[in-house]
């Protein structure tokens, strides 16, 4: 079976605090994208086996969440998967999150785990606090860690996104940030235009070319930043402003919106 494994964008970000269980309290709005990752499975007697292109991945979270769910459903099976790696990593895209739900949905169904999708969701969350949204597979609001969602119907749109060469990693991040006490974004006010994302400032502070490309791209609209970073992106109403904004920054990529997500058809 061959899927594929899509991106996010973080059209808002806001962290409001630390909790008791050493994760934070966030609020954010989730955006899928046609970036895509190429995930082929195969069934196999027993091992599970991974091959990565164009490059190995440390620590790749389709291993562990294969091992996890062979272990919680006892399955017998195994699967040999090859992975087509596109979407760049360390950028605050979601792309390890995205193959981890990839992975634990399909091989629910190749298995015959028969596990409902908040049973999949519960074991995702064990790996990574963006999984449960892969696995949901519907733009939406979310807040606790990212895993409780309220859907949201969001326009079509174009975004050019600009990959800085800098990689930034989610623990480090969290680890680093300021929190200011201040009345947090609602739903509503995102509705209404309203946005933020909590480590822009940071970021942008931290890694002088993260504020070089921030202040290229402030001449086509307003950049935003999607997750920890350190991918930065634009909006456009339709392809012909898109491709406007790319001529004025060909460094970057064109991408679209997505409504759902492939695995939507897996989980019913």
């Amino acid at each position: 079976m061959k899927v594929k494994s899509p991106a996010k964008l973080n059209l808002h970000l806001e962290v409001l605090k630390k909790r008791k269980d050493g994760f934070h309290e966030l609020r954010t709005v989730f955006q899928l994208i046609d970036l895509q990752d190429e995930i082929e499975f195969e069934v196999t007697s027993n091992k599970i086996d991974l091959v990565e292109k164009p490059l190995p991945i440390k620590d790749n979270l389709i291993l562990k969440a294969a091992h996890l769910l062979k272990e919680r459903t006892k399955a017998t099976q195994g699967v040999k998967i090859l992975l087509n790696k596109k979407i760049p990593m360390e950028k605050g895209l979601g792309g390890g999150s995205s193959n981890a739900a990839t992975t634990l949905v399909v091989l629910n169904k190749l298995w015959e785990t028969n596990l409902n999708k908040d049973q999949l969701i519960k074991i995702g969350l064990e790996l990574g606090s963006d999984i449960p949204f892969f696995i949901h597979g519907i733009n939406s609001w979310a807040e606790g860690r990212g895993e409780i969602f309220k859907p949201l119907i969001l326009p079509n749109q174009w975004f050019l996104l600009a990959f800085p060469k800098t990689n930034i990693s989610t623990r480090m991040a969290f680890s680093d940030i300021h929190i200011p006490k201040t009345s947090p974004i609602t739903k509503q006010e995102f509705l209404n235009g309203n946005s933020k994302n909590s480590f822009t400032n940071w970021a942008k502070e931290k890694f002088p070319e993260i504020k070089k490309i921030f202040n290229q791209l402030k001449s086509l609209g307003v950049p935003r930043l999607t997750g920890t970073g350190s991918t930065l992106f634009l909006s456009f109403k339709n392809e012909k402003e898109a491709q406007k904004g790319l001529e004025v920054f060909p460094q970057g990529i064109l991408v679209r919106s997505l409504d759902h997500s492939p695995l939507t058809g897996l989980m019913e």
